[in-house]
């Protein structure tokens, strides 16, 4: 009888220490310790890359929109890439090789791109699926804000509500934050379903934290009033990857998940409340006993839905009361 092929690992190429790809079917890469692979390298991102391993068996990698890129066989992604047995990684000084002894000889896909294109430059565009929850985060009245004070000010409040809110989600597990007028949106990949409700919950956190930082931004800059900001969450399917190549390379991600995101903060304006959370995202906590006690259900009209949507909502003051019950409970 044929010997069972090895699970496919990942492989320093310096220590040969190995890292198992078994378990799951997302496996983070960067700085923090929150990601699967840890790579101690100032050049690696906090959030540097990820592979995924679709229902096909197929193990990609993706760049999550890192500072210093992420390469295979010497050649820096533009868009996510199916790995092959014996495919060399480099992320900052940090040399892998991934083996997957099991996988037939396989076709590197960059849409029927060859390697030839991807170093000339051209535009390529690949994207994958996969299960995220997104936050939005915005300003309140910020146009008016812009009327009352000095554009210098205005310019610092907003770089620094954006560097401190950056940093947030990046502690708390969060990849590819961008800056959308005075809004930030970022992502959390969801690995399996089952730890969707303890990615949730880092999440509210992180918005706990963005929360108190701004509410304080007032002391630091010098600001006669308060900044305010809504937020809202949202959990489903969503298309992401890379567009263009080279340096004008941009990760983004796409889909009705993202747009509800965006629609959920919009409507803390029309429920009076501080956050909002989709359905989808509160039924992963809905078996947390707290969470009844501070959210309340209310439909929202959404920009370019035909009908209200159901929604959760709380104050920050109640999203504080719930992570601190959740706390004392030992549910976090």
């Amino acid at each position: 009888m044929a010997e069972p092929f090895r699970a496919p690992f990942l492989k320093f190429e310096d220590d040969g220490r190995e890292i198992s790809l078994n378990s799951g079917n997302v496996w983070k890469i960067g700085r923090t310790e929150q990601n699967a692979v840890v790579l101690s390298d100032d050049m690696v991102s906090r959030n540097h890359a990820m592979i995924q391993q679709l229902d096909s068996g197929e193990f990609y990698l993706i760049d999550m929109g890192s500072r210093n890129g992420s390469f295979v066989n010497g050649y820096r992604l533009t868009a996510p890439v199916v790995l092959r047995d014996g495919d060399r990684l480099s992320f900052g000084e940090a040399r892998l090789c991934f083996h997957n002894a099991a996988q037939e000889a396989a076709t590197r896909i960059v849409t029927q791109v060859s390697a030839d294109a991807l170093e000339s430059g051209q535009t390529v565009a690949l994207f994958t699926q996969v299960n995220v929850s997104v936050l939005v985060v915005d300003i309140r009245g910020f146009t008016a804000l812009a009327q009352r004070i000095d554009p210098g000010l205005l310019s610092r409040v907003v770089s620094t509500f954006f560097a401190k809110a950056d940093l947030i989600i990046h502690d708390y597990g969060g990849t590819s934050p961008k800056h959308i007028g005075d809004a930030v949106m970022a992502i959390w990949t969801h690995s399996v379903r089952e730890d969707e409700r303890s990615d949730i919950l880092r999440i509210l956190r992180a918005v706990a934290k963005i929360a108190h930082v701004t509410d304080r931004l007032h002391e630091s800059l010098d600001l006669a009033e308060r900044v305010h900001i809504g937020a809202g969450v949202n959990t489903g399917v969503a298309t992401l990857g890379n567009t263009g190549a080279g340096s004008a390379s941009d990760f983004t991600v796409i889909g009705d998940s993202v747009n509800v995101a965006f629609g959920l903060e919009s409507a803390t304006k029309e429920l009076g409340t501080d956050l909002v959370l989709g359905n989808s995202t509160f039924d992963c906590l809905c078996l947390l006993p707290p969470a009844a006690t501070h959210f309340r259900t209310a439909q929202a009209n959404l920009k370019g839905y035909d009908a209200p949507v159901k929604t959760w909502h709380t104050s920050f003051g109640g999203l504080n009361k719930f992570l601190a019950q959740c706390e004392q409970d030992g549910l976090v």
